[in-house]
């Protein structure tokens, strides 16, 4: 038994390994072959429409006539002399049958293969011939082959089923203007229910009140062909032949079909338009509101009625808008952003060429003249302690120029390293108007004074950059002081806050450059005008680092009395983190590139020279 299951398993397993392979095999052939498939399926699409109402006039005429001559050849000539061919009987039912099979064949083809015309009367025009001439040749083909056919048969070979007159009569004489006249009629019907037939269409793609009335209208279409068909079927199993009397069978019901259509077309379209009537109207709204997005306004929303498809669509709608305008927002915000940044760039790149070009050239200048004044004696010249000095100072300002590039690209990727610990700002300040006060004196008679409120707490700040901070603050005051003049540091608390303010006694700067005194490399044309003016770094270097402590900075200027710049750093508190900062906070960071705009500096009632006072 173990044996039996052993190979029954193990033929199932093969079984299914094999199954496998085969379902993979076919698959991969599928994967080979449908993008095959797929491209013959679009040419033989192509190919089915390309059949219909694209032939010219003549070509689809021709069509339907030879198709109609062989189909009566063969009815008229070949169909008696296959079934008796010794008695040459001649039935005329079938013979009327097979004439009307191929006329009503040879008619829709050549109504549905004749492209239409572009001008109407042209139109009417070609449907008129066309009729004609499929009515008449094809009753004259007839014509000839009866008499063709009759002419070698007796009289009394010749039997009709319904009637006692002779064909000649029955079938030429007495039907031949009927059946002229009805032919072209009904191309003409087929015609122009064509022409309806594509109106109607587009008008049932455009609107959903026609659509569901075009549906009402289908199943009345196809419950009358439904019933048509089992009626000539009962006709044929009951009679046991296909007789003429299949043509007044199509006729009552083609005429019925149209009055119940014509009857049943305005309650159903009245039906559609009350039951599609908010529906449609929603969809209009929708529709009009997409045209109004797509022309670029991104505030328009739609009204949400309902909880149905419709009523989803809307809301979908309304969301992808707010998404729209959120994205063009901030599509418009980058865009912004990267033009300040290419202008900023440009600017940088110019600004740095003249000011690294300034004190190069001023070296080689003197490093040339000293070498040239050198080498006519062995001595050294005696313009070269004071050369040298020169060159001395041009290179510290050099290194001071590089540095403070170096500072401010490195704070822009946030690589800037910080050292933020509980920090006395009131010492600090001390020290520094200790150091800069003789320089000051001495250099321009400008005296600097410190104000430090007693008892003030600590900062959570890096002391160096807060050093180099108040040192381009100090510096850039008694630069732009007159002599006789205050630059005043002063250091208070404000809540959670240290407040630092650097106050002198110059110019002030004008209304139009307090705007523009926090970019690189501005200065203002009375600033470059002066010799003494430094390169534009430092109060960008201020700004960005103040905003790197966590501080923000601010200006007031008014022009002929001075100006005053408040820095505000966090104040520290005894755990060695700012008041207002979470627990967890480190006071060791990398600094961010600053996100929020520098204050806006206050408007001034004044106006006056350009400031003095960029550095």
């Amino acid at each position: 038994m173990k044996a039996m299951r052993a190979i029954r398993a193990r033929g199932v397993a093969v079984t299914a390994h094999s199954w496998n392979q085969w379902r993979s095999g076919v698959a991969g052939q599928w994967r080979r072959v449908s993008p095959h498939v797929h491209v013959a399926r679009h040419i033989m699409r192509e190919r089915w429409r390309s059949l219909w109402l694209r032939a010219h006039p003549a070509q689809a005429i021709a069509e339907a006539l030879v198709a109609q001559t062989l189909a009566l050849v063969w009815g008229i000539l070949v169909v008696p002399e296959q079934f008796a061919p010794r008695e040459r009987v001649v039935y005329a039912g079938p013979i009327i049958l097979i004439v009307f099979i191929s006329g009503v064949a040879s008619l829709l083809w050549a109504a549905f293969r004749m492209r239409r015309a572009r001008v109407w009367w042209h139109g009417l025009l070609i449907n008129i011939v066309s009729a004609t001439v499929l009515a008449v040749v094809p009753t004259i083909i007839l014509t000839l082959l009866l008499q063709s056919l009759l002419s070698s048969t007796s009289r009394a070979n010749v039997r009709l089923l319904e009637t006692s007159q002779s064909p000649i009569a029955f079938l030429i004489t007495r039907f031949t203007i009927a059946w002229i006249v009805v032919l072209s009629l009904a191309f003409l019907f087929v015609r122009v229910g064509i022409s309806q037939l594509i109106w109607w269409n587009q008008l049932r793609r455009r609107s959903l009140v026609w659509a569901l009335t075009n549906a009402h209208l289908l199943v009345v279409v196809l419950g009358a062909g439904v019933f048509c068909t089992f009626i000539v079927l009962a006709n044929v199993y009951v009679s046991h032949s296909i007789e003429p009397q299949i043509l007044p069978i199509l006729v009552v019901f083609s005429i019925l079909t149209v009055i119940a259509v014509l009857v049943v077309l305005p309650p159903s379209a009245l039906f559609s338009y009350i039951f599609a009537r908010r529906t449609t109207r929603r969809l209009r709204t929708l529709a009009t509101a997409t045209n109004v997005l797509r022309e670029g306004d991104y505030s328009v929303r739609v009204p949400v009625e309902g909880a149905d498809e419709v009523a989803q669509l809307q809301e979908n709608f309304n969301a992808m808008a707010v998404d729209l305008a959120s994205a063009v927002d901030d599509l418009k915000v980058e865009r912004d952003t990267v033009s300040q940044l290419l202008e900023a760039r440009r600017e940088l790149v110019a600004s740095v060429s003249h000011e690294l070009r300034t004190p190069v050239s001023t070296l080689r200048s003197y490093l040339e003249s000293s070498i040239a004044n050198w080498s006519k004696t062995d001595a050294p010249p005696a313009s070269l302690r004071h050369d040298l000095d020169i060159m001395e100072r041009e290179t510290r300002r050099l290194q001071t120029l590089i540095e403070d590039l170096f500072t401010l690209a490195r704070a822009e990727v946030s690589k800037l390293d910080l050292r933020c610990v509980p920090t006395d700002v009131g010492e600090e300040v001390r020290r520094i108007v200790e150091t800069v006060a003789p320089v000051a004196w001495q250099s321009g008679r400008v005296e600097v004074v410190a104000e430090v409120a007693p008892h003030l707490p600590l900062a959570l700040v890096d002391g160096i950059r807060l050093n180099q901070v108040l040192q381009n603050l100090l510096h850039n005051g008694i630069r732009h002081t007159p002599p006789g003049g205050i630059v005043a540091i002063s250091a208070a608390a404000d809540g959670e806050h240290i407040i630092l303010q650097v106050r002198d006694t110059g110019d002030g700067i004008a209304s139009d450059d307090l705007p523009h005194i926090w970019k690189r490399f501005y200065r203002s044309d009375s600033a470059r005008m002066q010799s003494a003016s430094g390169s534009g770094l430092g109060l960008a270097l201020v700004k960005e680092l103040t905003e790197a402590m966590g501080g923000s900075v601010a200006i007031e200027s008014t022009v002929g009395e001075g100006s005053c710049f408040t820095i505000t750093v966090p104040r520290a508190t005894t755990s060695g983190t700012p008041m207002h900062a979470s627990p967890g906070t480190s006071s060791t960071r990398h600094v961010k590139p600053a996100t929020q705009p520098a204050p806006k500096a206050p408007t001034l009632a004044k106006t006056g020279r350009h400031s003095t006072m960029l550095t």
